[in-house]
């Protein structure tokens, strides 16, 4: 939780970034939702890995 209100994400600039190729998360400004864009097949992102994690960023450009 970042602690901001729903304005504060749209006034701050929020970005969402994910550290790899593919982009697998969406932030919805509307309701501060932070949703998968679409399914994603374990195995086929990570299949020789027995722990799997997808990692992202969120950047805020106006500071606090």
């Amino acid at each position: 939780d970042l602690g901001l209100e729903l304005p504060a994400l749209r006034d701050r600039g929020v970005r969402l970034f994910d550290t790899g190729r593919t982009q697998f998360f969406f932030l919805d400004l509307h309701n501060g939702h932070l949703s998968m864009k679409e399914r994603v097949d374990r195995e086929e992102i990570c299949a020789a890995v027995a722990k799997c994690s997808l990692n992202f960023e969120i950047l805020v450009k106006n500071p606090m």
